[in-house]
């Protein structure tokens, strides 16, 4: 099996940085190109046929950049774009949504999951139709939320009230339900875990970038050495914005050069 030691992962925005955090907290030595597509953020709210067309652009400005493996760092990508990505790239593209839903599967008790995930994500039913395909005994809803990723991109924290409101808003209803288990089923929501736990405190989180790290391991065969990691990070636009981002989940990024992307030429 090829060693892959340098891999591109990219998200619509800033929400790819939890994957980014769990996989280079899992492994060493790797050279990592990251890019966040901040210019065009959130994927959530557009067509099929957009997101289709800027997740194209975004693996292309990655090999440009010569990864050898991609791990698609976005729920909205994984759900509507991933099937077209593998059959025209040849290089390995690794998605969210198995893990997460293997792992759900694994915990939930009451055979009750809940997806919450963007609009684009929630109205795909990929997670739902894999989960009924692979585990019929098990009931599976879904929630669009679709205020969480604007509300992180902007700044908003965990304990700011407007973000708490959301929350409640969104979540609520499921609260005192038979809903056990919720995936998180967009790399942004991590930011928001806490909040989340305490609107739903009998609930257990499936974080998909916790997930989906342990499978980037099992699936590539990655270096095994104690170097350290290296990453570039690329934003197609507010780069800067990432200096002041919310570091308190993200414990294991190294810092490394932060540059601006035409992602329109590619």
């Amino acid at each position: 099996m090829n060693t892959f030691r340098r891999i591109g992962v990219f998200d619509s925005g800033l929400g790819g940085l939890t994957v980014l955090d769990a996989i280079c907290s899992a492994n060493k030595g790797l050279s990592i190109v990251y890019f966040g597509d901040t210019a065009r953020v959130p994927y959530g709210s557009r067509t099929p046929e957009t997101i289709v067309h800027y997740a194209e652009q975004d693996v292309r400005f990655l090999l440009s950049k010569g990864v050898e493996a991609i791990v698609v760092a976005c729920g909205t990508v994984s759900a509507i774009a991933l099937e077209s990505l593998r059959r025209d790239f040849s290089v390995p593209i690794i998605g969210v949504i198995e893990p997460a839903c293997d792992a759900a599967a694994k915990v939930t008790k009451s055979k009750h999951i809940c997806v919450i995930g963007t609009q684009a994500t929630v109205h795909s039913h990929a997670y739902s139709d894999y989960i009924t395909r692979q585990y019929p005994h098990l009931n599976v809803s879904g929630i669009g939320c679709p205020l969480f990723v604007p509300l992180i991109e902007n700044g908003f924290r965990e304990d700011d009230p407007i973000t708490r409101m959301t929350v409640e808003r969104y979540l609520s209803p499921i609260r005192n339900t038979d809903i056990d288990t919720l995936i998180l089923g967009c790399t942004h929501y991590p930011f928001l875990s806490n909040v989340i736990q305490e609107t739903l405190p009998d609930v257990r989180l499936i974080d998909i970038g916790v997930t989906l790290s342990e499978v980037v391991g099992s699936t590539l065969c990655l270096p095994n050495n104690i170097s350290d990691n290296f990453v570039e990070y690329c934003f197609s636009d507010r780069e800067t914005g990432f200096k002041r981002f919310d570091t308190e989940h993200l414990k294991s990024l190294p810092n490394g050069p932060i540059k601006a992307i035409n992602i329109e030429s590619f």
